[in-house]
């Protein structure tokens, strides 16, 4: 942050009357994520945690490459739910085999 080592070199800008240190983009020549659904034109939807890193890394690729669990004609996802648009994917593959690993609680009884 401001005012350490990490920010020694780098600009520095003031926002709201707190300093900010500004860091370079992500960027990435290809970015391979990973969707629960996916359409032909690319639009993908993601579960839970998926959806914290996979839409960024989605917009940061030059090539993004999804895999997803569920491939479905274009036009069947619901546009209010769709995390990551088409025009940022180039490639997308239905994959084979994934393993449900479900966890389970157990409870001992007293």
């Amino acid at each position: 942050g401001y005012g350490t080592e990490v920010a020694e070199g780098k600009e520095v800008r003031e926002f709201d009357g707190k300093m900010y240190v500004m860091e370079r983009w992500l960027k990435a020549d290809f970015a391979i994520v990973k969707a629960w659904k996916g359409d032909t034109h690319g639009n993908l939807i993601y579960k839970a945690t998926a959806r914290n890193f996979n839409p960024l890394m989605a917009m940061a690729g030059k090539i993004t490459i999804a895999e997803v669990e569920e491939l479905v004609p274009a036009g069947e996802l619901d546009p209010n739910e769709i995390h990551t648009p088409g025009i940022f994917v180039q490639r997308i593959f239905q994959g084979v085999n994934y393993e449900k690993r479900i966890e389970q609680r157990t409870v001992r009884k007293c």
